[in-house]
């Protein structure tokens, strides 16, 4: 009974959780029933179930460094840029002592402490279905945090920009020119500008992004030799995959075909004795 109703639970959150707290619903628009739910609903979420309260959570020892240093070295240095400054920041980090770390590493060790009681609080205040909403969010923002790592990493490892299709193409060569002073109505006027121009304007951006897709073909494939390389199948796509597997077998099918088979194997072969001719062999067992 406690399983069956934890699975209730679980799947009425997962359900609400895509509900905004602010959205409301008129009940006039919509027969039934249902509407008077659904209004219920948001007006309970945007009263009751609000998860913006939740406890933050505390800086890193790291970050409290930078937050103390990034305004010293904007002043000293107001010609330099916001990476080169996190560099020089990230370089005066590595090269402290662990005696001048310390203040930093205990100041973030108690608010860590301070933060795991308030949200052991704050989650004794919540009801089963809240609790489950705040898995599901939380669940979502590590997705999208291990999104993001992955994408960083494969910039990093060089991996080759996708191809670009006609309209991207046609866009980023008209954007400039294109009417609008916002960029909403910039991509508006590109698309209108798209739509009205002839078929025989187009087939040059369709050949320019036939030639991409080539370009990114050619460099997927070097790079994703590179990678099988240095041990990153993982990174290498399910086609590619399946072509290297192919290519492997075809190259020791050939090797196999050229090299003769030795029948005697586990024997040593050496030069016949003297008397007989040099160019016999015979075996020693």
């Amino acid at each position: 009974m406690v399983s069956v109703l934890s699975r209730g639970v679980g799947f009425l959150a997962k359900s609400l959780a895509g509900l905004s707290c602010t959205q409301t619903t008129r009940c006039s628009s919509l027969p039934g029933a249902l509407p008077a739910l659904q209004c219920f609903t948001t007006r309970w979420f945007s009263k009751r179930h609000s998860l913006d309260d939740l406890p933050k959570r505390p800086l890193t020892s790291y970050f409290r460094f930078v937050g103390q240093q990034r305004p010293k070295l904007v002043k000293d240095y107001p010609q330099a840029k916001l990476p080169e400054i996190s560099k020089m920041i990230a370089l005066e980090w590595k090269g402290m002592s662990e005696s001048a770390r310390k203040p930093f590493v205990d100041a973030a060790h108690e608010e860590q402490l301070k933060y795991k009681d308030e949200i052991r609080k704050y989650k004794e205040k919540l009801s089963p279905l809240e609790l489950e909403l705040l898995k599901e969010r939380k669940k979502r923002r590590l997705g999208k945090r291990k999104h993001m790592r992955h994408r960083r990493e494969l910039t990093l490892l060089g991996r080759p920009k996708g191809p670009r299709n006609a309209y991207n193409i046609f866009m980023s060569e008209h954007y400039h020119d294109a009417r609008g002073s916002s960029l909403t109505g910039k991509m508006k006027t590109l698309h209108e500008d798209w739509n009205r121009l002839p078929h025989s304007q187009k087939q040059m951006y369709i050949q320019l992004a036939q030639d991409d897709k080539i370009r990114y073909e050619n460099e997927m494939k070097a790079w994703e030799e590179q990678m099988l390389e240095i041990g990153r199948e993982d990174l290498i796509r399910r086609k590619s995959r399946k072509r290297f597997i192919r290519d492997s077998a075809e190259m020791h099918e050939a090797k196999s075909k050229k090299e003769p088979h030795n029948k005697s194997v586990g024997k040593v072969m050496k030069p016949a004795r003297e008397g007989k001719k040099a160019d016999k062999w015979e075996n020693e067992e």
